[in-house]
């Protein structure tokens, strides 16, 4: 009887819907790791010294969104997609 109680209750966990994250909400996000990653490529790109790049999270979502990478008088966009907190990839969207 218990066994049964134990996968009812299973299968009624894993069948619980998941609410899509809400825009601005992040549960996943760069960790400075991920963020000194992304300005030393910027910097090859805006052919600027990694110390002058800043980067800023833009639009995000759950644990995926933009990151803006300035500097030199140019900035560069960012999409940036986190499996977890500091483990992220990103590729430029612009």
């Amino acid at each position: 009887m218990k066994v049964a109680l134990g996968i009812a209750v299973a299968l009624t966990a894993c069948g619980a819907p998941v609410e899509p994250a809400k825009p601005g909400e992040v549960t996943a996000g760069p960790d400075e790791m991920t963020l000194r990653h992304i300005r030393r490529d910027a910097a090859a790109y805006l052919n600027c010294q990694v110390p002058a790049i800043t980067v800023e999270m833009d639009q995000w979502a759950g644990s995926q969104g933009n990151v803006i990478a300035h500097g030199c008088g140019f900035l560069i966009h960012y999409y940036v997609v986190c499996q977890s907190h500091g483990q992220c990839g990103y590729t430029v969207s612009d």
